[in-house]
């Protein structure tokens, strides 16, 4: 339980957060029934899960209303091996389990979305995805593990 919470704590920060939405989209959005369109760059990190669950299960206590997961972008890098080893079976329960609609570019998921979070966890790629969603006018938060900022200072 202590994690479902730390997990609903991060994630409300990053729906509700200035870079995303504003706590009174959210809400006007629960209200009209219309959630948030959330997309997801990077399903390699259990954490994808995590918030996913949190957004689109219902029937969950831990659930918050007034948003989606939606879409996503795999992402991935061959070289770091926390990416590589994990990926095929987060995407697959993305996909499976919560119906979430894998796309083939960052572009194309901006198209599908109103806001994006960047959870890839080779940090290395963050930069370049940021940018493809800057230029896509898309509201974006980064969420980044350890691993990941051990992978920029690597190199």
């Amino acid at each position: 339980m202590a994690a479902i919470l730390r997990f609903l704590f991060i994630f409300i920060g990053l729906v509700v957060s200035a870079s995303l939405v504003s706590a009174g989209e959210l809400a006007h959005r629960a209200a009209d029934d219309k959630p948030i369109r959330i997309g997801i760059i990077g399903l390699d990190s259990s954490h994808v899960v995590a918030f996913t669950q949190l957004l689109n299960d219902p029937s969950s206590p831990e659930h918050v209303p007034g948003a989606r997961v939606v879409a996503a972008f795999k992402g991935g890098s061959a070289d770091v091996e926390a990416s590589s080893s994990r990926i095929e079976k987060f995407t697959a329960e993305m996909k499976n389990k919560w119906a979430v609609e894998l796309v083939d570019s960052v572009e194309e998921l901006c198209r599908k979305v109103d806001a994006i979070v960047i959870a890839s966890v080779d940090g290395r790629t963050h930069l370049e995805q940021a940018r493809l969603v800057f230029a896509a006018k898309k509201r974006v938060k980064y969420y980044t593990t350890t691993q990941g900022l051990e992978t920029i200072r690597r190199n």
